[in-house]
This record gives structure tokens, sequence and C-alpha cells, in this order.
């Protein structure tokens, strides 16, 4: 009799397609005696020693199963991740999902009308991608299964299946039928094959291809699977040094520009966009004569052989002089100029605070948009803490700006530094403290040879922004505490600390009071940085600001997609005025995106809103919705909405001693338009 070892062969292809092939009625047999046997050696009347048409790995794989407490008739679904989780899994993920994508691709391409799944899961099972060959059979088997992305397929939750295997033994394996734990999978054929990561020990994930009949299966999915897994593996590997190399190229103590043999610039570190005020964005097919403007030796200095060292060229930029201390080029191996690397030295960015004071943005806190008093009385109180050295601890419900009002206090009093933001809660509890901190090099397995530094030091002369303070593990509060109390860090391993000046701005949307009350976040350092507190007051508390947020969304909106600003209809005042904004800011935000996107004909009606926002006024969903709107609100929202836009162009044309050209510009509005609303309110310019 046939062993299912003679039902795997070299991979194969037919018009880039893989066909399935009949299993003969050998092999059929094998796999009743499979399932019988299953069933006796779980009840106990059957050794497992004489089984030994069963491969050892899949019984060990049974046994672990049954011990899980899973029943082999029971449907097992998996376990679900919110959305929250899968989210931040996929961001974790990020690179690995983007080295997969073309493979996967071409697989869903080879696979065409096969009914097969490919599946791309994490190194603990979780589904991260799920495609099939636009089949239908997918939507079929998630019905019956919930294999959907977010789903953890593990041993533990589902039993034996192929991925869950190949994460166990950490090599390929294919699982037919009956070899699956559980019968509501006894009909598929699965094969899986591990992605290592770049230390080629620890699991990244793992690639299947789940067909639905294992009695007509290609016998050479496993060895595709194989292949298609190890050219992710190598995409990924190359992706992950592409980054390393950008990290210690980003960590490199100096300001660094690369160009090519054109001039054009390649790249830059983080110190030289800092040091020169540059986005990522604005690099793209920038000449570095743009950067330094046209310098009469630049060009030759480009082309030269040999390095060059004081190059007389300086420049001056964002108020600081910038020095070209040095010209490298870099050659091919038979001599051909690929370009240069320029090297440059900046004044100290360390500055007195009474200097500091003087370099703040005098519009730093513009871009807050809203006038009503509870917001007002913040800003005046965030402007007041901006001169100050102290911590600031920023606290309001998610949404509701804390971000914004960070970034107005570092622009109000350390614009020339860097701002680094830490988001305490995306970042593992086991890489936090070398994230912050640093490390010295060689300093635990896996560790850069040269260390790297933490985000504290790379704050140095500027501000470190930590959100979701909340979620800061409980061992690393203390250490952060004595960097505060000192105003000096230890890198992870090192002996010597390292003098740091930095602002410390931190955000939370939690009660950090009731968190020092269970004990989950230290009093000293909650005492630490609430001395000086802002309170962001939620947006159904400040209900005046959504005339201000809206026309400033609808603006910004506009201008990104070039297109006319529509208008409002009544209704949909009334419902935006009404509805109590859970998502504060940033859901308002996403509302005008999204109803802009919908809307038609330059006016936005009911139907264009989200579901959410109309089911919140129990109207029908978007699509269905009529332009009617009941209860005490129709007649009053659109009013107050409309006295609150006449207040604001009342208060900015006092701001702006009745200058028509800058209201209209503070206002995100053309003169036109200005002048319009003006004599539609009946606005006295005087």
């Amino acid at each position: 009799m046939e062993t299912l070892k003679q039902m795997l062969s070299p991979m194969v292809f037919a018009d880039q397609r893989m066909w399935p092939r009949t299993l003969s009625k050998n092999q059929l047999q094998l796999m009743e005696k499979i399932r019988a046997a299953k069933i006796r050696i779980l009840e106990g009347s059957l050794h497992p020693a004489k089984a030994s048409f069963v491969r050892p790995e899949v019984l060990a794989s049974w046994q672990r199963s049954y011990q899980y407490g899973l029943k082999l008739y029971d449907y097992n679904y998996a376990p679900q991740l919110t959305q929250a989780e899968f989210d931040r899994l996929v961001g974790e993920k990020d690179i690995l999902l983007k080295a997969a994508a073309p493979y996967i691709c071409e697989l869903e391409t080879m696979l065409i009308k096969s009914k097969s799944i490919i599946l791309l899961t994490d190194e603990q099972g979780v589904m991260l991608r799920v495609v099939d060959g636009n089949t239908g059979f997918l939507a079929e088997q998630n019905r019956r299964f919930q294999l959907g992305v977010g789903s953890v397929w593990s041993e533990r939750t589902v039993g034996t299946c192929a991925h869950a295997l190949s994460i166990e033994l950490r090599k390929p394996i294919q699982i037919c039928g009956p070899e699956h734990y559980s019968e509501m999978y006894g009909e598929i054929a699965c094969s899986a094959a591990p992605i290592f990561d770049l230390d080629q020990q620890s699991l990244a994930g793992t690639l299947s291809i789940v067909t639905p009949s294992f009695r007509e299966h290609s016998p050479h999915t496993l060895a595709l699977v194989c292949n298609m897994a190890s050219a992710i593996q190598h995409e990924f590997h190359y992706q992950l040094s592409n980054i390393l190399v950008r990290a210690a190229f980003d960590n490199i103590d100096e300001t660094v520009i690369t160009v090519n043999n054109q001039g054009l610039i390649v790249s830059a570190n983080n110190k030289a966009m800092t040091e020169f005020g540059l986005f990522d964005k604005d690099i793209e097919k920038m000449h570095i004569e743009t950067l330094l403007g046209r310098h009469a030796p630049l060009k030759s200095l480009l082309a030269s052989p040999q390095t060059v060292y004081d190059t007389g060229i300086e420049i001056e930029i964002n108020k600081r002089k910038a020095i070209l201390t040095a010209v490298k080029p870099v050659r091919s191996d038979r001599g051909a100029n690929l370009g240069c690397v320029l090297l440059f030295k900046t004044e100290n960015k360390g500055k007195s605070r009474e200097a500091r004071k003087k370099a703040g943005k005098k519009g730093a806190f513009d871009r807050i948009i809203g006038s009503s008093p509870q917001l007002k009385k913040t800003i005046d109180m965030a402007k007041t803490f901006a001169g100050l050295e102290e911590p600031i601890l920023i606290q309001g419900e998610s949404g509701t700006g804390k971000e914004v009002f960070a970034k107005a206090i570092h622009e109000a009093s350390r614009p020339n530094g860097p701002m680094i933001a830490v988001n305490c809660a995306a970042i593992p509890r086991t890489l936090i403290e070398s994230e912050l901190f640093g490390y010295k090099g060689g300093s635990f397995t896996g560790a850069e040879r040269h260390g790297r530094p933490g985000k504290i030091e790379l704050a140095d002369g500027g501000t470190l922004f930590l959100d979701e303070i909340g979620d800061m593990p409980l061992e690393v509060q203390p250490v952060l505490l004595r960097v505060l109390e000192e105003k000096q860090v230890f890198r992870i391993g090192a002996g010597e600390p390292i003098p740091v000046d930095f602002r410390l701005i931190a955000a939370t949307n939690k009660d950090l009071e009731e968190l020092v009350k269970q004990g989950r976040f230290r009093e000293d350092l909650y005492f630490r940085l609430a001395v000086f507190k802002l309170d962001i007051v939620p947006l159904r508390e400040r209900k005046s600001d959504i005339s201000d947020l809206l026309h400033y969304f609808m603006q910004e909106y506009a201008k990104r997609q070039r297109m006319e600003v529509p208008a409002l209809s009544s209704a949909v005042k009334c419902l935006l005025y009404q509805y109590d904004w859970p998502g504060n800011v940033r859901q308002l935000k996403n509302t005008v995106k999204y109803a802009m996107a919908m809307c038609k004909k330059g006016v936005i009606k009911l139907e264009d809103l989200p579901d959410t926002i109309l089911q919140s006024a129990h109207l029908p969903p978007s699509g269905e919705a009529q332009e009617t709107l009941h209860g005490p609100c129709q007649a009053e929202a659109p009013q107050q909405l409309d006295e609150m836009e006449k207040e604001a162009i009342q208060n900015a044309l006092i701001t702006k001693g009745y200058n028509i050209s800058q209201t209209a510009r503070s206002l995100g509005l053309s003169r036109s338009t200005l002048y319009r609303k003006i004599k539609e309110y009946g606005i006295s310019l005087r």
C-alpha cells in the first residue's frame, strides 16, 4: 500500500496553472484507515504504536489537540482578534506583508479557478492575508470555518492543521483530509511552509495553500508553497536589512546627504532632515543646488574623483549656519561615478532657555481650530506652559487633538530641535526600554553591533512626546523618572551616562489617578508629570467649535482634491450639531472626508453621511436617507451653526484689523466668499 510520502512529488506547471489529480483507490483506502485510527487512538481503543501508517508528527499533534480539550466532531471555530488588536498586528507585520504581496499575487494567478485559498499567517497562526482565485470559494469556506483575517488558527484553537504543525515543527508539511484533528476539516488538503526572520531561527510566519478536497488536489502544491515561502523570506530579509542599514545611517552623529551622479538627492539621514527642515516628499527629485544654492565650485566638487574637504560652501537654513565640510565620491568597482556623500557641520543646537523662548514661533497655536471659551482657555494655558521647561501632561479622549497641542507647544518652545513621538501602547513591552533608552552594541542577542540611541537621545535639544503614557509598563516608569530628575540617560548595557536636554510632553486618554489607585501607574511619576496639566475638552462639550472645524476640514479636503467646497444642507447641519462625536475632532474630520467624497451636485445631504452618524438620529443607512430630520434640532441647529459662523467671521475680522485678505486667509475662504457671507449675515465692517 502506498504511503502519504508517495503522494508528494516535484513541482511541475502546465500553462502557468496547477492542475488537480484524483487519488488512487489505494490512497483513498489509506485516508480512511487514518481516519479510523485517529478515532480509535483518541478513544483509547488503539495504541499509537500500532498505527505505523500515521506519521509520528501527526500523531503527536492529535494528542496535543486532545489535551487542549478540542473535540473531534465539534465545530472548533478559531477565535477572532479585535479590530484594534488586528490593526496593531498588521503594523508589526508590515514588512512581511509588503514582502509577501507580489508573491501572493503571483500565486493567485497560478491557482486561478483551482478553488484554492492562499493563507499568510504570523508565527502564532493569526491570519494576516486570506486570498482566493476569485471563485467565491473563500466566501463559502469563511461561512463554514470563519476563515478570515484576524482569526487565530493555532493547534490550541483548531487542532492539527498544516500551518500550525509547520509552526510547531519549523519545517514544511502537507496535511491531507483525516490527518486534520477536527472532522470539520476532514475533507480539505493543506500545504504550509515556514518563513524565518533574519536570524534564521525565529519564525516570522507561514505560507499555506488550502484546497477543498484532499481527493482531488495537486501533488505538487507543497513544493510550490516551499518555493514561494523561500522567495518571500528572501525579500523579507532584503527589506529588513535595508531598514537596519537605514537605521544605522540615521544614527550617524553627522549631517549626511547622498546624491546621484546628476546631483539629485537620493537620501538624507534623520539629522539632515531635521537640521534642514526637510520631509521625505521634499527631497523627491530635488537637486542639491535647490538646497545649497548655485555655488560656483559645487559642480566640480560633485565630479571630483577624490574626497574634498574644506569646500568653502556655507549656507544658512532655518536661521542656522551649515558648512559643507566634505564631499566623498561613490564609485563602482570599475570606477564609474555613482554619486557623492555630502557631510555638513551645523551650529550647536543646544541653546539657552531664553534663546529658545525667542526662537518660538509666534503662530505655533494657529493650527488649533476653534473659538469656544473652553478651547481658548486651554490654548492660553498651553501658551503659558510652553514658556516653561517642566514636563506637561495632556489628558483627553481619543481624537480630541492631544498631539496637535503637543506639536504647538514644541513649535512655541523648541522649534529648532527635533520632536520625537513615541506611542507607548504600540511598542511591545519587551522592546519599549531599548526604544526609549537605547542600547550599547552587543548588549543582548540581536543588538546592532554599534549600538543604537534611544528616542530620548534623539530628542536632545527638542521635545519628547510620549503618547498613551498610561500604557507604559510599570518597570520602565522609574527609569524614565530618573532621566527626568537627572537629565541624563544610560543606554542598556552601558556604564556611562549621556547628558540630555529635552522637554517632555506626555498624553493619555486614561484616568492616571485611577491607574495610580489600582497600582498600574507609579504615583511618583504621576506627580512629576501632573504639575502642569492640560485637559482637552471633548467636542460634545464645545459644539460651538463644530462650525470652525467644518470650515477648516472642508477647505483642506477641497484644496487637496482640487474640488469646489460643497454646501451643507440644513438637515446635515442639524445632524452634525446634534451628534455627540464620540470620536471627537478626528471623527468629524473623517466624516467630512467621507461626505465630500460621496456628495454630488455640490451639496452634502443626509445620504452622503456615514451610516454611524445617520443611525444616531434613527435614520435609514446612507443611500436611503431622506432629507428630513425630526425633533427640536431641526430649526435650532442650522441657526446655531450660522450664528457660530457669523461669530467666527466677526472675531477673525477684529483679530486681523478688518483686513479682508488676511481674514479670508485665516478662515480658509476666498475673498468673494467672505464678502458674500459678510453681506448674508449683515456684519458691519466698522
